[in-house]
């Protein structure tokens, strides 16, 4: 414990050398953590305990929301209403529940191509691959209604994980995606050079890109519709010119359009610069149009990172005014990462 406060007052100390003014941290703070399914039983009796536990540690660390994977029935193992526990045990402590919908995660063949063939991305050579087709109308309505399906419960945002095509460049050579760019633009994607030479490949690019977009539009819309006071939210990868040709992710578009109210820039990295630098880009391409929570990888397959690191990071986001972040995720923001934050920069007395 002794460690922790002088982290705390290390951090606390760096401040007022910086010049920053003094004065309580906001309470409106947006602080989230992933949240996964598999942290807790199948019985309903000893999950119910254990996501008290949980969340009456969240509530006194300082976490005011969260993202929660797998969250509608159907979509978990459980046989009892997980999403309905979740707010539930979240509105009792002020915590906010987002259930995550992921529209271009990989899915298991042996149960969606059996119905829904044409669903799939089908690869250059014909092949299925194990994704849905976000330019296929038909995913799209599939993804709507199952968020329509959320918003009949007390839910407090809607959350996007994998709103984009798989890395990198896998979009659908299916005959209905190929016809349908053709009757825009007067040639199959087939049929001309793949490489950036090609005006048609270059618009076909750009165009898989608005397919997306058109998805986020609807998903806005269906919000909007059930009249309920619903956060909207996507997490995106860092960078966004590389993720609108990549993964025709154009994250910039729909937060100045106005389509979503935040994203979490995935920036899960241990190098204190490339996060300043991704935020600060991030906030540029948004224009101030919505809000910008960086994602912070506590463990991830990108980094691991250090409770003193945890800090600096934090600290960042307050630099940059982004009024919030993200923690990936609840596997990993363990106890010794909670208290650090609970005694510092968490601490509803820590001055600034």
């Amino acid at each position: 414990m002794r460690n922790l406060w002088l982290i705390a007052l290390t951090a606390i100390g760096a401040l007022f050398q910086n010049g920053c003014m003094t004065k309580s941290v906001e309470q409106n703070e947006f602080r989230a953590v992933w949240l996964h399914p598999g942290l807790f039983s199948q019985n309903e009796t000893t999950a119910s305990n254990q996501i008290d536990s949980l969340f009456d540690i969240y509530h006194k660390s300082g976490i005011n929301n969260l993202f929660c994977y797998n969250a509608m029935t159907g979509d978990n193992s459980f046989e009892w209403d997980y999403l309905q526990l979740l707010i539930n045990k979240g509105h009792k402590r002020d915590i906010k529940i987002h259930p995550i919908f992921y529209p271009g995660y990989e899915v298991n063949l042996e149960k969606i191509q059996p119905d829904h063939p044409d669903w799939l991305i089908r690869d250059l050579g014909g092949k299925y691959l194990p994704f849905y087709n976000l330019a296929n109308p038909e995913v799209c309505k599939y993804w709507l209604t199952k968020i329509k399906e959320a918003l009949k419960y007390d839910i407090d945002g809607i959350h996007i994980d994998y709103m984009r095509f798989p890395t990198t460049q896998l979009y659908s050579y299916d005959n209905l995606t190929c016809e349908a760019f053709k009757k825009e633009f007067g040639y199959s994607p087939l049929n001309v050079s793949h490489d950036c030479g090609s005006m048609i490949w270059c618009e076909w690019i750009k165009w898989n890109a608005r397919q997306v977009t058109i998805l986020v539009s609807e998903i806005r819309q269906t919000i909007n519709s059930s009249g309920k006071n619903v956060m909207f939210g996507i997490d995106v990868f860092p960078d966004l010119e590389t993720s609108k040709i990549l993964i025709a992710q154009d994250w910039g578009k729909w937060a100045q359009s106005g389509l979503v109210d935040f994203i979490c820039p995935m920036l899960y990295t241990n190098d204190l610069k490339l996060f300043r630098d991704y935020i600060q880009n991030a906030k540029s391409a948004t224009q101030g149009k919505c809000q910008v929570y960086p994602g912070i990888g506590v463990h991830t397959s990108h980094n691991t990172i250090t409770k003193e690191l945890i800090i600096k990071e934090v600290l960042i986001t307050r630099d940059l005014k982004t009024n919030g972040m993200a923690f990936f995720s609840a596997n990993s923001f363990n106890k010794e990462m909670r208290d650090t934050l609970q005694v510092s920069l968490f601490n509803r007395n820590y001055i600034r």
